[in-house]
C-alpha cells in the first residue's frame, strides 16, 4: 500500500475567481496563483504524485512556465492521471479536510 499526502495554500485576493474542485464558487475574492489556484485539486494531485513517487505538482507544472498561466487544474489533474499506472497507483480511499484559511490535506 502506498500513501500520499498533499496540501496546498493560496491567499485570497481581489480580481480572481474562486475555484475549488473545478467548480467556480461565487465570491468577491479568489485564490492567487499561477494557474487557476484550485487548492483542492492541487492537494489531490500532490497526494497522487507523492504516493506514486513522481514528485509534486511544482516539478510537473512549474510556475515559471507560461504554458500553465491561468490553466484549469482539471487539465493538470488529467495529465497527472495519465502518469499513474494501474493497479499499483490506484487510490483505495481519500480523506480530504479543509479549513477556512484554504489549507487542504488529502491522504489516500
Amino acid at each position: 500500500m502506498r500513501i500520499g499526502m498533499g496540501y496546498d495554500v493560496h491567499r485570497l485576493t481581489e480580481g480572481r475567481k474562486l475555484i475549488m474542485g473545478g467548480v467556480e464558487i461565487p465570491y468577491e475574492r479568489g485564490l492567487l496563483g499561477h494557474s487557476d489556484a484550485d487548492v483542492l485539486l492541487h492537494a489531490i494531485m500532490d497526494a497522487l504524485l507523492g504516493a506514486a513517487a513522481l514528485g509534486d505538482i511544482g516539478k510537473h507544472f512549474p510556475d515559471t512556465d507560461p504554458a500553465y498561466k491561468g490553466i484549469s487544474s482539471i487539465r493538470l489533474l488529467e495529465h497527472v492521471g495519465s502518469l499513474l499506472v494501474l493497479p499499483i497507483s490506484s487510490p483505495a480511499s481519500a480523506r480530504i479536510s479543509s479549513t477556512t484559511t484554504g489549507f487542504i490535506k488529502l491522504w489516500y
